[in-house]
């Protein structure tokens, strides 16, 4: 058997596996939007058009695959007109109806292409030859010409852009045609990327000498075989309750967590107030800490004991404030000094370097 003849037989026997009732080879709603590399317009742009600065339009892989993703963003279809009468509507007051709508997007390896969900209308003209050609409006760097974004496609007798992919229409838009559906199973077959197209993977199939085919397919049918039964053990095996627990037990086992760790904290701060409790009253009664803030010593006691004990070993004796806090029971201390100022007020004046009586008047000021 010649290679060629290997060939067919195996494009046969896959086409067995993905025929539909539309039948072997039936025409795709695949447009092509624009070839891969340097291009421009019958008529010159965009070399011609005033401020650009590229001679041709680009679109590169790269450039391709960030359309993609733009085009993903979108909350609406993309539309596919008559003669891009969609831009032309608000000037010669005539309607714009929709022939179509583009459904996804797709790199192949000599350019863009858009598969489109035509309307019957629409169909109808392009399988009568009535419209044969599109041309897409679209966005694009004046300094590189690289393409930026698809507005809309018009379908249309003179298109722009020359040697592109004739319109192609189908009366099934339910899935992938067969020929697309050959394709995947090839690539999956010959290990070639999803961008392989025909060519590519006829070309691929006539390197492969002809004894090897039976092997090649066996092998790729005892893998997913294997695969498949892999899958339905795992499915049928029981969970190892040595590795997994119910949701309620781990949910109360995460609450029980968070209580023991809140009490630990609880207990722990405690300890570190015990710790440093005869040093904040020691503070207290040589002026260091002014009575107002013994809540706020015993807080940072509780959470952060070493910034707490660095702040009353640096801070020093305020004179004014000794003598003058107040005591457990609400009543000042033997030395009421001042007797207009407060403990509160000497630890203020001490703090700013302000005399007592000066802080007075101005206290009696306001």
């Amino acid at each position: 058997m010649s290679t060629h003849t290997t060939q067919h037989a195996l494009l046969v026997a896959l086409t067995a596996e993905a025929t539909t009732s539309t039948g072997f080879g039936e025409p795709t709603g695949r447009i092509q939007l624009f070839p891969l590399g340097a291009f421009a317009a019958r008529d010159g742009r965009p070399g011609n058009i005033k401020g650009a600065k590229a001679k041709a339009w680009r679109l590169t892989k790269e450039d391709a695959q960030a359309l993609i993703r733009r085009w993903g963003q979108r909350k609406t279809l993309v539309v596919v007109d008559y003669e891009h009468q969609t831009h032309l509507s608000d000037t010669n007051g005539q309607p714009a109806p929709a022939a179509g709508w583009i459904t996804g997007l797709e790199l192949g390896v000599d350019g863009l292409y858009a598969y489109v969900e035509w309307t019957d209308r629409a169909r109808a003209a392009i399988r009568a030859k009535e419209y044969q050609y599109i041309s897409p409006v679209f966005t694009y760097d004046k300094a590189t010409g690289a393409v930026l974004e698809l507005i809309s496609v018009g379908l249309t007798n003179n298109p722009a852009l020359d040697g592109m992919q004739p319109a192609q229409a189908k009366t099934d838009l339910g899935g992938p045609t067969n020929m697309e559906k050959i394709l995947a199973l090839l690539r999956a077959l010959l290990g070639l990327p999803d961008t392989a197209d025909e060519a590519a993977c006829t070309a691929a199939l006539g390197t492969l000498p002809q004894e090897n085919l039976p092997a090649l397919l066996k092998g790729k049918d005892d893998a997913l075989t294997a695969a498949q039964a892999a899958l339905a053990a795992a499915k049928a095996a029981p969970p190892d309750t040595a590795q997994y627990v119910s949701m309620a037990t781990f949910t109360t086992v995460q609450s029980e967590a968070a209580q023991l760790r809140a009490k630990v904290a609880e207990l722990e701060g405690a300890k570190q107030v015990a710790a440093l409790s005869a040093d904040i009253d020691a503070a207290l009664k040589d002026g260091r800490l002014a009575a107002s803030v013994k809540d706020w010593a015993i807080d940072m006691a509780k959470t952060n004991p070493d910034t707490l004990r660095a702040f009353l070993k640096a801070a020093p004796p305020i004179a004014a404030l000794k003598g003058q806090q107040t005591d457990t029971t609400g009543q000042p201390g033997d030395d009421p000094g001042v007797a207009s100022l407060t403990a509160d007020d000497k630890y203020v004046c001490a703090q700013l370097g302000m005399p007592e009586a000066e802080y007075l008047k101005a206290k009696e000021a306001k």
